[in-house]
């Protein structure tokens, strides 16, 4: 695989990941409980991760 192909994949799935958390904090944030306010940790989480990814380049 491309070099250039990879790396446009890679920014697709990591977009795509962080679609998907920003929309299941957006959602489960009107719910109230333990599990809800789990699951809207567990997606932060990953996107602080990918910011880090991200950030890891430009050291």
């Amino acid at each position: 695989m491309k070099e250039s192909t990879r790396a446009t994949l890679l920014i697709v799935a990591r977009l795509l990941i962080a679609l998907v958390c920003v929309v299941t904090v957006v959602v489960v944030r009107p719910t109230v409980g333990w599990g809800n306010l789990a699951i809207m940790l567990v997606a932060l989480a990953v996107l602080i991760g990918l910011l880090a990814d991200y950030n890891r380049k430009f050291r």
